[in-house]
């Protein structure tokens, strides 16, 4: 009915403020979504919510001797979502792959 544009807004740590209303936007926050819903040790699948922390994420993992392929320096802030959505990877992502 009002036509209003929607953001979905992370962790914020983007550098090209694709998070940032613009105009009469809704910014829907994803911070609040982060359950960890699943791990497999069998498969190595992890089913999540899009506002994990990544750090909090590889911390998870590690404990069953796993890591995140990602390793970016925002990682005690960013979260995993916009990491999926804007392909993000670091250093690690040359030896272990993307999501």
């Amino acid at each position: 009915e009002r036509m209003l544009a929607v953001v979905p807004q992370g962790g914020n740590t983007g550098l090209v403020g694709g998070s940032v209303a613009v105009h009469d936007e809704v910014v829907l926050s994803t911070s609040l979504m982060n359950k960890i819903e699943s791990f497999s040790p069998e498969s190595g699948a992890l089913v999540c919510q899009a506002g994990c922390v990544l750090e909090a994420l590889d911390q998870y993992v590690e404990k069953q001797g796993f890591a995140m392929p990602l390793d970016l320096g925002a990682k005690g802030s960013c979260q995993i979502g916009g990491n999926v959505a804007t392909n993000a990877g670091g250093l690690r992502l040359l030896r272990y792959g993307s999501l």
